[in-house]
């Protein structure tokens, strides 16, 4: 039986725990999606509708609300 491959989740990336908000382009290049924003609005966490990065505030978990 062929062994099976591990998946890696969505990145998830570090942020200042006093930023409103993160934008994203996917990496860039031809790889990348267009750069779009995303706010906090009050949450710790958000995620790319793209790509699905992950950004996460400082001190937190680094799981959706």
């Amino acid at each position: 039986m062929p062994a099976k491959k591990k998946t890696q989740g969505p990145e998830v990336i570090i942020c200042d725990k006093d930023v409103d908000g993160v934008s994203c382009d996917g990496g860039g290049g031809a790889l990348g999606h267009p750069k779009v924003w995303y706010s906090f609005d009050g949450q710790d966490n958000v995620e790319c509708g793209y790509c699905d990065r992950l950004f996460t505030k400082t001190g937190t978990k680094g799981k959706k609300a």
